[in-house]
């Protein structure tokens, strides 16, 4: 998984800088709301051509924690 990839999704749906995206960054403290997260989910489904189960969805707190679960189910 990228994070320069998972970033580029975040800052594009938060509408925040690129730069501000980081792996300890809360996801609402970029602006992103839980459908926002949802929608971020979905495109890196397809960027990354992954499946990511719905029970994880709810630990997924700060951008490290997304790229952490992301490569988890691509394993």
């Amino acid at each position: 998984m990228s994070l320069e990839i998972i970033a580029a999704i975040i800052a594009k749906t938060a509408k925040c800088k690129i730069e501000d995206v980081k792996p300890e960054s809360e996801l609402m403290s970029l602006g992103l709301t839980s459908l926002d997260t949802i929608t971020v989910l979905f495109e890196l489904e397809e960027a990354f051509d992954i499946e990511i189960p719905n029970e994880i969805i709810p630990s997924i707190v700060t951008v490290g924690d997304m790229l952490d679960k992301l490569e988890e189910v691509d394993q």
